[in-house]
């Protein structure tokens, strides 16, 4: 075989292209060493098994599609704008990820089946982004909340069902994503404001 530089980046992006030429129930970690041609064992020095190697593939996946998120932290704007423009890009996102990138959302979805490693990991980043801008709607006057980590939880858990493939289709989305978001900010607001 040849030599090639490995690392991990080089071979999780061999798995995104191997998951996304095969899907992710047909691909392997054997269709991945032959994309870079190098053994199976050559993957194992990085990776102690497809698990592991697809735990890594997801996980690196969601932080890319999560990446607008990172922008709208650093918006100039208050905390109620801030907090509608990432529940919307939250529900977005998957939608969109699973029209564009439907091999890797399915392997998003088989993962969630069977892994909540990777899946407990993006929830609580998701929360953590939110609980940040309840945090900073506090200090600005605009939120109230007894607890910012609770109100987090709550809005995430409010908002979790449009990132579920099953509201995808839903004629009334975008409706439904504006009335819950909607509900949110009222429910937060600093009732002295």
């Amino acid at each position: 075989m040849d030599k090639i530089s490995l690392d991990k980046e080089t071979i999780l992006n061999a798995t995104e292209e191997v998951i996304r030429r095969f899907g992710p129930d047909k691909a392997n970690i054997t269709d991945v060493a032959k994309s870079l041609k190098v053994s199976h064992a050559a993957i194992y020095r990085y990776y102690n098994g497809k698990t592991a190697l697809w735990n890594a593939v997801t996980e690196r996946w969601l932080t890319h599609l999560h990446a607008p998120s990172n922008d709208i932290l650093k918006e100039d704007s208050p905390a109620d704008i801030k907090l509608c423009n990432l529940l919307k890009n939250f529900a977005e996102a998957k939608r969109l990820s699973a029209i564009n990138d439907p091999e890797m959302f399915a392997n998003y979805i088989k993962l969630a089946c069977n892994s909540m490693e990777v899946i407990e990991k993006v929830k609580k980043d998701g929360m953590n982004r939110i609980e940040k801008i309840i945090v900073q709607g506090i200090t600005e006057g605009i939120f109230f909340a007894e607890s910012s980590h609770q109100a987090a939880k709550s809005v995430y858990l409010a908002t979790s069902v449009f990132i579920h493939p099953n509201s995808f289709e839903d004629p009334d989305r975008k409706q439904n994503i504006e009335s819950v978001v909607n509900l949110l900010l009222r429910g937060l607001k600093n009732p002295n404001k």
